[in-house]
């Protein structure tokens, strides 16, 4: 899956760092800059465990005195996501899309498959950013600033 990994990112004319290549890890980093800023991308692919994990990393940390607000906004958005889910670490700060998948040899090493996962964690970091800023900056409730990004008319993965 390592190779695989490293060919999809290929084909797409993605920009990447090797940050660990080991027989039980391979880290890669990239940067991604969408419409509604730019964020970090780790991809850590642990064959032993047929495991390929995607972090799209937010691009500020999040302040003490904030963390229970982003933390409601993020559980709210959570709820009925399909793929992936936000997740917040309460020591740091630091928020981020994670997609995580299996596979083995009935669930083959596909570049497609791991391009959705990739761009899926892509796309929903980029939805979700704007909210994130309005309850950080703007004082805006997190249901609200859910609710505000959920009923925009925007089809992407809901």
């Amino acid at each position: 899956m390592k190779s695989t990994v490293e060919s999809a990112l290929q084909s797409q004319n993605l920009r990447y760092q090797v940050l660990a290549d080991g027989p039980q890890q391979k880290v890669i980093r990239m940067g991604m800059g969408m419409e509604n800023g730019r964020f970090d991308v780790y991809i850590d692919v642990r064959p032993e465990q047929e495991q390929v994990l995607i972090f799209t990393v937010f691009p500020s940390i999040i302040p003490e005195n904030m963390r229970q607000r982003v933390s409601e906004f993020i559980t709210r958005a959570n709820y009925g996501l399909v793929i992936g889910n936000f997740e917040m670490d309460f020591s740091d700060g630091e928020v981020r899309y994670k997609v995580t998948y299996f596979y083995d040899g009935t669930f083959p090493n596909s570049e497609a498959a791991f391009l959705k996962s990739l761009y899926t964690s892509f796309h929903m970091m980029n939805r979700y950013l704007p909210g994130i800023m309005a309850v950080l900056y703007a004082n805006v409730l997190p249901q609200v600033a859910v609710s505000q990004i959920e009923n925009s008319g925007n089809p992407t993965m809901n």
